[in-house]
Parts: structure tokens; C-alpha cells; sequence
């Protein structure tokens, strides 16, 4: 048994909404229909987005860092199985320039029903895509979908040379003629640069995120011909992290999701008080970090947190404090809060292995009430 400290405001952020807004915390709800809350909500309205005109910029080129980070060394552990988990290759850039981390992670496996192909592909899926930011909020991703690839010409284009995935188109701006890409262009920030797909099925691509122009072509190249295979080798398994590491990570991934401000969103229906957190994700679209249902009456409910990956990372009950970790859909461990240790302003919270302290069945209803993503709150919100 661990004892850990979070912060009074991290973990009862969603307690402290719910009282700010009249309410009280109240019974725990087993169910998988929650009455519930959470630090949960709004999203935040996005300014239309201006029209592309990728031309050469008269821009000075922002400094291009030679001190980089391998871009299989910037995927957390439950990144690395929820990429895996598809089935497919994975290409990820190994060149990343400096102050880029992985900001977001979307994965789709094939549906049920859907039958895959030798390949591990059944048309459009699987996809995925990896998206890399800088505190500049400059972004750029890579993805890769089973099928349905297609597209306009970029105003100006070259053809590269990569190690994966042979000969490879890459382009300034859409909806052009394909006039090549010249060394004024390459060496001048340009406001849209991508890759046509490029493989046989998953198809493959890069391209800069939203309108802003901060890389040169030159840049782009050089992290499109790093791209590599994701190792899907025992290497990856024998370096995997101890059950210890995967509890303390998805402990910290909470606490960072429960103080990251948002933008709030409530509704009422009847009894019941829904509420939902946003933050601003990739291509500058919100993205929900927390849902919730309470009573709003007594207060009893449930919140959810949710990873950059669109999976559960925790799932906490408002009238117990009780608070389960996840990694992916997989319960690791729980947090309880004691309530007579109180140090430094900080409450104590006594942390309890998954594999511990639980039935079966509780495993299963809680990872099944994962495995439904809050979709029961979500779904008041589309």
C-alpha cells in the first residue's frame, strides 16, 4: 500500500464546481448510468479560420535546433500499446525539432463487424494520428488511414526520397498547378505544408497544423525522411515499464489532467446537472478533458478524465473521493482520500494497487464504465 500526496485543489476540482454551483456531494453510483460530477466543462468557441494562401513568405526562416528528441522516445508507455494495439505499422518522425512534444494521440481500430485483410486493414481503418506541439502552439502531425486517400495538388511540390515509404510528394499549399518547390521556397516558412498519402494501404502523411507560418520547407523534408517503423519487437516489451511505473504514470497524467484550466459547459435535465471541460487540441479544435452527472440535489455522481488519446484516464465517485486509474481501458490502481491526514495544506490520499483490494467483477464494471468513454454525459453535449 502507497501513501501519495495531490493537491486539495487537483482532486477535488470537480467537487469544488459542483459546490460553486449549489451542489453537494452525495452517494457513490455504481452503475453504468452515473448521476454524477466532475470538474467537467464548456468548450471554447473558435474564431473561423482564414483562408490559405501558401505563397512564398517574406519571413526570415526561425532558427532550425540541431539538439533534438528521437520521436519514439517522446511516446509515453500507454501511447506505445494504444498505437500497437492497432495491428498496423506505425511510422513515427525520429527527427523532432526542439520543443516539440506528442500533444495528442487519436487511434481507431476496426469496427465490429468489419473484417480486416492480411494487411490488418478493413478500408478506412485502421487510423491514427500523432500530433507534436511547441509552447508557440506551432504543431504539425502524422497519420495514416487504411483507404479513401485523395486530393488537390499543392501550389508548389518536390518529390523526396524516404526510408519507408519510398519516393514521397511534399507540397506548399493546396488547390495549385504543382510548380516546384524552389530553393527561395524551401529556405522561406511557409503557411501549409504537406505530404500526399503515401504507402499501400495504411496510407501515410504529415502536414503542419492550422494557418500560422513558422517552418520552411527544408525543416518539413528532413522530419518526413525520419519517419521509421514503430519496433514492434521484443525490445519494447522487455523495457516495458513495472506495474509501480504504470501506476505513478497514471497518476501524474490525472493530477495533470484534474489542474489543467478549461472552459466549462453545464445543462440540466429534471434532477440531473451535466457538465463537461474542454481545452483548445490539435488544428485548434476543443477537445474534452472531463465529464460529469451529479444530482443536483444530493450531489451523488460521477466525473470522468479524459487522456489526450480520447481514453479514460481516471474515473472518481463525489460522495466517497474514490478515485480509479486507468491505463487505456485497463484499471492499475485507486486512490482513496484519508481523511484524517492533512499535511502542509495538502490532503493525503492512500493509493491501492488494481490487482488488490478489488473482485473480479468490480474490475470488469469499472472497466466497462471506461470503455463506454462517459458517452452517456458526452452525448447531451453533440
Amino acid at each position: 500500500m502507497i501513501f501519495s500526496k495531490i493537491k486539495l485543489f487537483g482532486l477535488l476540482a470537480l467537487s469544488y464546481s459542483l459546490i460553486a454551483c449549489g451542489q453537494t456531494q452525495g452517494s457513490t453510483v455504481p452503475n453504468a448510468t452515473p448521476s454524477a460530477t466532475s470538474s467537467a466543462i464548456a468548450q471554447t468557441p473558435i474564431a473561423p479560420q482564414a483562408t490559405e494562401k501558401p505563397a512564398v513568405v517574406a519571413k526570415s526562416p526561425e532558427p532550425q535546433s540541431t539538439a533534438t528528441a528521437s520521436g519514439h522516445s517522446l511516446l509515453s508507455a500507454s501511447q506505445l500499446e494504444s498505437l500497437k494495439s492497432l495491428g498496423i505499422k506505425i511510422a513515427i518522425p525520429q527527427y523532432v525539432p526542439q520543443g516539440f512534444e506528442v500533444a495528442e494521440i487519436k487511434t481507431e481500430p476496426c469496427r465490429d463487424g468489419e473484417q480486416a485483410g492480411a494487411n490488418g486493414v478493413c478500408r478506412f481503418r485502421p487510423s491514427y494520428k500523432v500530433v507534436y506541439r511547441n509552447a508557440q502552439n506551432h504543431c504539425f502531425a502524422v497519420d495514416a488511414v487504411g483507404g479513401g486517400v485523395g486530393g488537390p495538388n499543392g501550389v508548389y511540390t518536390r518529390a523526396v526520397n524516404t526510408n519507408i515509404l519510398g519516393k514521397v510528394d511534399i507540397n506548399v499549399g493546396i488547390s495549385g498547378s504543382g510548380e516546384p518547390i524552389t530553393d527561395a521556397i524551401a529556405n522561406a516558412p511557409q503557411e501549409r505544408l504537406w505530404t500526399f498519402p503515401a504507402g499501400n494501404s495504411p496510407f501515410y502523411s504529415m502536414n503542419t497544423c492550422g494557418t500560422e507560418v513558422y517552418m520552411t520547407p527544408n525543416e518539413f523534408i528532413k522530419i518526413v525522411q525520419s519517419l521509421e517503423w514503430l519496433p514492434q519487437s521484443t525490445t519494447l516489451v522487455s523495457s516495458a515499464p513495472s506495474q509501480e511505473e504504470v501506476e505513478e504514470n497514471a497518476h501524474r497524467q490525472f493530477d495533470k489532467i484534474a489542474n489543467q484550466p478549461c472552459d466549462r459547459q453545464t445543462k440540466d435535465e429534471k434532477s440531473t446537472r451535466y457538465m463537461i471541460c474542454s481545452v483548445q487540441g490539435a488544428d485548434n479544435k476543443p477537445r474534452v478533458i472531463s465529464a460529469s452527472s451529479a444530482n443536483i440535489e444530493a450531489g451523488d455522481g460521477i466525473g470522468y478524465w479524459f487522456a489526450e488519446d480520447r481514453t479514460v484516464a481516471a474515473i472518481r465517485y463525489f460522495h466517497t473521493g474514490e478515485v480509479f486509474l486507468f491505463s487505456g481501458d485497463r484499471l492499475v490502481a485507486s486512490l482513496t482520500p484519508d481523511q484524517k491526514v492533512v499535511a502542509n495544506g495538502e490532503k493525503t490520499f492512500q493509493r491501492e494497487t488494481a490487482s488488490r483490494g478489488f473482485t473480479g467483477e468490480q474490475r470488469k464494471r469499472l472497466q466497462d464504465l471506461a470503455k463506454g468513454r462517459g458517452e452517456d454525459i458526452l452525448s447531451r453535449f453533440k
